[in-house]
C-alpha cells in the first residue's frame, strides 16, 4: 500500500470514529482511540474542518460531524430507494403498535441501528440511529449471525461482548445455537436481555436468495410481551416480509 492510500485509510478511520461516537471527542482522544500519531490526526482534522466535514466546538476543541457529513447522508437517501421504503415501512409498524421499531444491520461485528422510529412518543426507549451495540446483547444478532460458524464467532466477536449488561453471560456456542433456532422459528424474542424492563421481537429481512440483510426489531415494555406476544410477532414478521418483498425486486439489494 502506498503512502497516499495509507493516508486515505487514516482519514476514513477518523471519520468512522467520529460517526459512531455518541459524544464529541478531542483531537487527542481521537488519536488515542485510533492508536495514531497526534500530528497525523491533527493534520487530517484540519483538512476535514476546512472542507466542512467536521466542526470544532467549545473551549476543549471537541470534534463533531459537520454539515458536509449531513449532505452526504441526504445524498445517500436520494440514491437509495430501498432505504426510503424501509423508513416508511418501519414507520408504519411504529404507528400501528405505538412502540419503538428499529432496522438493524451488521457493521464491523457490531449491531448497527440503521433506522429507528417511535410510536406514541416513546423516545426514552429509542436508541439513536447509527448506534452500535455488542452482538450477543441484541435479539437481532440471532439472525445477523446465522451464516457464521462457532469458530468465526469466537474469532470475530470480542470476548468482552459476551458479558451481557444485565449480568448474564453468553458464548459463541450459545449464540450459534440460538441463531439456528431463530432461523428455524422465523422470529426471535428476548426478554430483559439488556434492559430489565424491555423485550425485543425480531424478524429477518431477506433477499431473493434467502440471505439476511437486516432485522426488524420491535422494542416493547416487558409487561406487554406476554399479553400481546402473538400480535407483536405477527406484526413484526409482516413488516419484515414487506421489506423482503422490496429486496426481492432488486438484483443486489442492500441497506
Amino acid at each position: 500500500m502506498n503512502i497516499r492510500a495509507r493516508g486515505t485509510d487514516r482519514l476514513l478511520d477518523v471519520l468512522d470514529l467520529i460517526m459512531v461516537q455518541q459524544q464529541p471527542l478531542t483531537r487527542n482522544a481521537i488519536a488515542a482511540a485510533l492508536g495514531a500519531p497526534r500530528s497525523t490526526v491533527y493534520g487530517i482534522i484540519d483538512i476535514l474542518l476546512e472542507r466542512g466535514f467536521v466542526d470544532q466546538v467549545g473551549s476543549e476543541g471537541l470534534i463533531l460531524p459537520g454539515r458536509r457529513c449531513g449532505l452526504l447522508g441526504l445524498a445517500y437517501d436520494r440514491s437509495a430507494p430501498l432505504a426510503r421504503q424501509a423508513r416508511e415501512i418501519i414507520g408504519d409498524l411504529a404507528v400501528a403498535t405505538g412502540e419503538v421499531v428499529e432496522l438493524d444491520v451488521l457493521q464491523d461485528w457490531k449491531q448497527l441501528i440503521l433506522l429507528s422510529r417511535s410510536g406514541r412518543g416513546h423516545i426514552y426507549r429509542a436508541a439513536a440511529e447509527g448506534s452500535l451495540f455488542p452482538l450477543p446483547s441484541t435479539a437481532a444478532a440471532r439472525f445477523l449471525l446465522e451464516s457464521y460458524d462457532v469458530e468465526t464467532l469466537r474469532r470475530s466477536i470480542p470476548a468482552a461482548d459476551f458479558v451481557i449488561p444485565t449480568g448474564s453471560a453468553s458464548s459463541p456456542e450459545l449464540l450459534h445455537a440460538e441463531a439456528a433456532s431463530a432461523r428455524q422459528q422465523g422470529y426471535w424474542i428476548t426478554r430483559g436481555l439488556v434492559d430489565p424492563y424491555v423485550a425485543c421481537v425480531t424478524a429477518p429481512v431477506r433477499n431473493r436468495d434467502g440471505r439476511c440483510l437486516g432485522v426488524v426489531c420491535l422494542v416493547v415494555p416487558l409487561p406487554e410481551i406476554d399479553r400481546l406476544e402473538k400480535d407483536y410477532v405477527a406484526a413484526t414478521m409482516e413488516t419484515a416480509a414487506k421489506l423482503s418483498a422490496c429486496c426481492a425486486l432488486l438484483r443486489n439489494p442492500s441497506f
